[in-house]
């Protein structure tokens, strides 16, 4: 016996009977139909399971116009065969019996129905592709894409092709191919999510809006949700490339211009202005643990020691003067404060201050004014 109260969206994905239900091939459709009856709680992991299974069979191929008319004009043929014709003179003229019509006006409006359908296929599938907010997916659209919605409150994993995740934040959008081809492995997003990109030879690029980000593989975060002023790329692991969609390559320069982000740096785009910049992520983790087991713990050590160490551990250029800090010596320790938090301290006691440039940290002794 399947415990269907614990069944979780990849539970449902890998059952072969839910599998079979939603495909139009299961025996048993009472039981299916009525689940959500006798499980309530499984409302959402069920929907999302069952929206994942119809994305992912979706028919490769349209029926054209001529071939739409020609099932219609079929059904309606073979429908009208069974429409019976009232005959007056067969009816007793005071009965008070009324004729019965097996298939009356609830039929012939369900063919009127039928038409109006047929038409609105044929309508749609001869129109023009419309504007899109990605400008690069007019092209995608010769083939056909997977669309997630994360309508919950909760992050939604997505696997894709490449065996790729995706955590999908709540009230975001991702578009994709079923299978990966091409040069490339391109996806689209609206919203928030967390990529772990498997590392392979084709790149993979996230398209938001007006902002490309390009990697082979490594962990980041994108957020563009359509109202945030900003678009914001911030990096966990490796490497990553951050350049505007529409930027061209002229005959002269092959360089696009952009910016290579690496652990715990980010990438600000402003919608408004256009700018694109490079920064520091708001709570950079710790990459590199020091050797010794007393992480951060300093007796007298010159400060251009320290900070060395930081940048190690981080993984985050810090450009200072040395000779202006070969004096300093420090004694503190370091342990569960946040990089800005240590910072904070270590100028303090340095008489420095430091602020982020260009996804480094800058450092800068305080100028001393001379009395008057």
């Amino acid at each position: 016996m399947k415990n269907y109260e614990s069944y979780t969206v990849d539970d449902f994905i890998q059952d072969e009977e839910f599998r079979d239900w939603v495909q139009g091939n299961s025996s048993r459709e009472s039981f299916w139909m009525s689940f959500l009856q006798q499980y309530p709680e499984q409302w959402e992991a069920f929907k999302h399971a069952e929206r994942f299974i119809r994305s992912t069979n979706v028919p490769d191929e349209r029926l054209s116009e001529g071939e739409i008319r020609k099932e219609t004009n079929l059904f309606i043929e073979r429908a009208s065969a069974y429409i019976p014709v009232r005959n007056p003179t067969k009816i007793p003229r005071n009965t008070e019996q009324p004729t019965v019509y097996p298939f009356g006006s609830r039929w012939k409006l369900a063919i009127a129905a039928l038409l109006a359908m047929a038409s609105g296929i044929s309508w749609y599938f001869s129109q023009p592709d419309l504007p899109h907010p990605f400008p690069q997916l007019a092209e995608a659209n010769k083939t056909q894409l997977v669309e997630t919605i994360n309508d919950t409150q909760q992050p939604l994993r997505v696997v894709l092709n490449d065996s790729s995740e995706v955590l999908l934040s709540p009230k975001s959008q991702l578009r994709y191919p079923a299978r990966f081809t091409g040069n490339s492995r391109t996806v689209y997003l609206t919203g928030e999510a967390s990529f772990a990109v498997k590392h392979k030879s084709q790149p993979f690029m996230v398209y938001t809006g007006e902002m490309v980000t390009k990697v082979l593989g490594t962990q980041f975060v994108v957020r563009a949700f359509d109202l945030d002023r900003n678009i914001t790329v911030q990096v966990i692991s490796g490497k990553v490339s951050v350049y505007k969609a529409k930027t061209k390559q002229s005959l002269d320069n092959k360089e696009v211009r952009g910016l290579i982000l690496y652990a715990n740096q980010a990438a600000l785009f402003e919608k408004t202005a256009g700018n694109l910049t490079k920064t520091l992520v708001a709570n950079p983790s710790l990459l590199n643990k020091p050797e010794k087991e007393a992480s951060f713990v300093y007796d007298e050590i010159p400060l251009p020691v320290i900070l060395r160490e930081l940048e190690t551990s981080y993984g985050i250029p810090i450009q200072f003067d040395e000779q202006s800090f070969t004096s300093s010596r420090i004694t503190a320790t370091l342990s569960n404060e946040s990089l800005y938090e240590k910072l904070d301290l270590l100028c303090k006691a340095a008489s420095a201050s430091y602020e982020i440039t260009d996804g480094q940290i800058v450092i800068s002794p305080l100028r001393v004014h001379a009395p008057k």
